[in-house]
């Protein structure tokens, strides 16, 4: 696995981060890659904006759209009609909020939804204290920015959508065993995965706490 940004990928023998040839964008796929790629293709003489401003076309957006202005919120003509959108969009908004409010109370201030997310809670979590969850969620906090940092220091490039740094142990059953921070956090116990990945694999643990104690010894 490389350590120069992103864990390589390879389709058809081109790797991936692959830079455009025309400028310094860095994509991460090929879909992105090309989806780019036609923002360099020539403009169409005597192409207007798409907007309806009456000018000239200078550039073209990933969507396909041309525009006068590199930054297409920027077309006088595109900010007068995204003024009429959002006034037409806020018509009705206080009698909306009132009924969604209204409507949200009715669904949560009720006992039988407060009974089925206690159970939730407890089949997730199991039967912990108010306090020992808050002592939870800072203890979690810490370990994933130490984590991150890590991943960003040995040269990873995570993203929400790319790659996140995961924990074997996971940081669950860490604080559950009373484990350190630089335990759970030791490298031995973190690994980059892909994000879709890392999201199926949610909160369980891949090894156990003796398995990672072994590992760092």
């Amino acid at each position: 696995m490389s350590r120069k940004g992103c864990p390589n990928k390879v389709h058809s023998g081109i790797r991936y981060p692959r830079k455009c040839e025309h400028c310094d964008y860095i994509s991460n796929n090929p879909s992105m890659y090309h989806y780019h790629k036609q923002t360099h293709n020539p403009i169409p003489p005597n192409q207007l904006c798409d907007h309806g401003c009456n000018t000239l076309a200078l550039f073209r957006g990933t969507g396909g759209k041309y525009t006068c202005l590199k930054n297409a919120h920027h077309c006088p003509e595109y900010i007068k009609q995204h003024s009429i959108r959002i006034a037409k969009q806020w018509e009705g908004a206080t009698k909306r909020k009132e009924a969604t409010k209204e409507s949200l109370i009715k669904r949560l201030h009720n006992e039988e939804t407060h009974n089925k997310l206690r159970m939730t809670l407890r089949k997730k979590w199991g039967d912990f204290t108010p306090e020992q969850m808050k002592d939870f969620r800072h203890y979690a906090r810490r370990i994933r920015s130490r984590a991150q940092k890590w991943a960003k220091e040995q040269g990873y490039v995570l993203g929400q959508q790319t790659y996140h740094v995961d924990h074997k142990l996971s940081v669950f059953d860490a604080w559950k065993a009373g484990l350190s921070e630089s335990i759970v956090n030791h490298p031995a116990n973190l690994q980059i995965l892909e994000a879709k990945q890392n999201s199926s694999k949610g909160s369980k643990s891949s090894i156990t706490v003796e398995e990672l104690l072994k590992l760092i010894n």
